[in-house]
């Protein structure tokens, strides 16, 4: 059985867009399992897109090939990438989008190929004329050498990436889930075996630290989610109706 090919995009679900990369898939090998992680990734949010690619991988099993497709400059010069994190590959836009699938992955296992453009493919789809064919031909067993070039790595956003600041990380919210939970790009790795002790945005904060959602009181806590970064989050409604951070906002996580 073949790998599955997994749906990762910014398209939404009320248009033909999604439903074109199946189809795309299909052309190159009709056996193929196409599913869809999500794509419901904010238009055009690459951050956000970066978090839930992270995430949706942590899920599948090895092997499996993402279609990652959040892609603002298509139709720009921005590369076409394949990646291998020996753990999963995924094609995608080298805009920032592969910054943590890459940058987490073991550096003696990661591989990178640059795909290149067909003719013919159209410069306002490029999700459907060279990620999804791409993807496709990895999942019927193509190697990243047979669909591209070596080259140089994905670029990383620096904003994915929070920063010590004394006894604090500073990041901002990636991405806010369908529950309202603020999630950061503060990541347990980032915490060094410090102890979170509480969090502050502009016109906000908390010093309620729990372990799991059931634990949060009336107001907002911080925790750690299930991909490993730092949540804001408020029991059974969004955090934002108590004034918690949106998305992109500046989180200051403080440690102890």
């Amino acid at each position: 059985m073949s790998d599955p090919v997994v749906l990762l995009t910014d398209f939404g679900s009320g248009d033909t867009y999604a439903g074109a990369l199946i189809g795309a898939c299909w052309r190159v090998d009709p056996t193929l399992r196409v599913v869809t992680a999500t794509h419901g990734v904010p238009p055009g949010d690459v951050l956000a897109g970066a978090y839930h690619l992270k995430a949706s991988a942590l899920a599948f099993p090895r092997g499996s090939v993402f279609c990652a497709v959040v892609d603002p400059g298509v139709g720009s010069e921005r590369r076409v990438l394949a990646v291998d994190t020996g753990e999963v590959r995924c094609v995608a836009p080298d805009n920032g989008l592969l910054s943590y699938l890459w940058s987490e992955a073991d550096s003696t296992m990661r591989r990178c190929a640059a795909v290149a453009v067909p003719a013919g493919a159209s410069p306002t789809f490029h999700g459907r004329d060279v990620f999804a064919p791409a993807a496709a031909r990895l999942a019927a067993g193509a190697d990243l050498d047979d669909i591209g070039e070596p080259g140089a790595p994905p670029m990383l956003l620096d904003v994915a990436f929070a920063r010590r600041d004394d006894a604090a990380l500073l990041g901002r919210v990636a991405a806010v889930d369908h529950f309202g939970n603020a999630i950061t790009t503060v990541r347990l790795a980032d915490l060094g075996g410090a102890r979170l002790t509480g969090a502050r945005w502009d016109g906000g904060g908390t010093d309620s630290v729990v372990r799991t959602y059931a634990e949060i009181g009336d107001g907002l806590a911080v925790l750690v989610g299930s991909a490993g970064h730092v949540e804001v989050a408020a029991r059974g409604r969004p955090g934002r109706c108590l004034g918690g951070p949106e998305a992109g906002a500046a989180v200051r996580v403080l440690l102890a």
